[in-house]
This record gives structure tokens, sequence and C-alpha cells, in this order.
């Protein structure tokens, strides 16, 4: 029951991850108002977050449903990209004071940060008792 939960928690984030993309390039990136260093830090991520963590996250969660080890690795490799991404993004965002303001982009960040690292966290832990 707990990889079905798990492997739903999954696809959810790796279509979310999808769907921020889609935004950032159809929205932010083109908004004259994001400074130049925050677009060219966020450019650096559609590769890692799409070529590997969503396609882990995806490949994790099939495994998962039909109950082959694969689902296994693959979550803990999801889980390692997730912390490293999320910790990387928290950095930032705290070296730069992004979380200090009290707009939409602040709270999203805060949001988005939280739970990839809680999806992280999840994903080692499972991976850990599991393999």
């Amino acid at each position: 029951m707990i990889e079905i939960v798990l492997a739903i928690l999954q696809i959810i984030l790796a279509v979310g991850i999808a769907a921020f993309w889609i935004y950032f390039f159809m929205i932010e990136n083109k908004n004259p108002e994001k400074e130049d260093w925050y677009l060219k830090h966020e450019r650096s991520f559609p590769l890692p977050d799409l070529g590997l963590v969503t396609v882990c996250l995806l490949v994790a969660a099939v495994g998962l449903i039909i109950g082959e080890r694969f689902g296994i690795f693959f979550t803990i490799v999801a889980g390692g990209g997730l912390m490293f991404l999320g910790l990387i993004d928290l950095a930032f965002n705290l070296q730069n004071g992004l979380f200090k303001t009290k707009n939409m982009d602040a709270y999203m960040s805060i949001a988005i940060v939280a739970i990839v690292l809680i999806m992280g966290v999840l994903n080692l832990i499972y991976g850990y008792f599991n393999f």
C-alpha cells in the first residue's frame, strides 16, 4: 500500500516539475522585471530537473506500482537528486534574500523547496528500508 501512495506522490511531483518549467519558460523567462542573475540561475536547472529527477520519479513510480525492484533503485536515485536540487535552491534563495520578500514568488519558492526536500527525504527513507 505504501508503494502505491509513494508512486502517486512521485507522479504528482514529476508532473509538478514539468508544469513549473512550462510556466517558467512561458511566463517568468519573459518577465522584464526578473533580474538577469536570477534567470541565469534558473535556466541552469531544466536539464537536471527534467532529464534526471523527473525521469527517475516516473520510472520509480512505474516500478513501485508493478512491484519491480528497479522501482526502489530509482526511488533512491530520485531522492538523492531531489535532495541535491532542493538544497541548492535553498542555499541560493537564502544567499540572495529571496525568502525575505513578502510577495507570492517568495511563498512559492518556500513551498517548492519544502516539497522537494520532504519528497527527497521520503524517497530516501523508503529506499533505505526496502532495498
